[in-house]
């Protein structure tokens, strides 16, 4: 295995939609780094994503630009995880809910309030914050003051033979819907 250090040039903020007043601090403080962020000339694009607090595991998610956007990152994230010896876990987690309704159960992703990827030129992924590096919690903070003090090197586990394709981002039409989706200048935060 190679590591090779990294300096991120894309970075997304995912945030939940609709959520409680309590976590609108945190979600405007995320969103007044990504301000400063912008202005950073190594920092090529920022992004933000909305979800909710779950997302089922389903094959209908394939019909819904949106959900298959959020899936496709989370198989990504989960993907990093793995070849870089981090946990997601007790942030992101995979769940079964069931209906009392009809009796049916269901496979869900629950996720975090606020969490933040990192991309490099080439669209792989670098990092995923929340995490856990052995025992120690990185959050999205600690990523985004990295990110403003020019210290957000991240080292890459890299075990891939140099001809294996990983796709850590969606296909350019999903790309492209996201990009439709993030509107002008800065005043979008707000």
């Amino acid at each position: 295995m190679s590591n090779t250090t990294t300096q991120p040039t894309t970075v997304e903020l995912w945030i939940r939609s609709f959520a409680p007043t309590s976590v609108g601090p945190t979600q405007e403080r995320a969103l007044d780094y990504l301000d400063e962020l912008e202005s950073q000339p190594s920092i090529e694009s920022v992004e933000i994503g909305i979800w909710g607090t779950v997302i089922e595991r389903t094959d209908r998610t394939t019909r819904i630009p949106q959900l298959r956007r959020i899936e496709t990152r989370l198989e990504a994230f989960e993907s990093w995880a793995a070849r870089t010896g981090r946990r997601l876990e007790p942030f992101f987690r995979d769940s079964h809910i069931g209906s009392m309704i009809d009796g049916e159960r269901h496979d869900v992703w629950r996720l975090p309030t606020i969490a933040l990827a990192e991309f490099d030129e080439d669209d792989n992924l670098l990092h995923v914050a929340p995490c856990r590096d052995g025992d120690r919690t990185i959050d999205v903070f600690d990523r985004l003051e990295s990110l403003l003090e020019g210290t957000a090197q991240t080292k890459t586990g890299n075990d891939r033979s140099a001809d294996e394709e990983v796709v850590d981002r969606p296909p350019d039409s999903v790309t492209r819907y996201r990009l439709a989706h993030v509107g002008p200048s800065s005043s979008r935060y707000r």
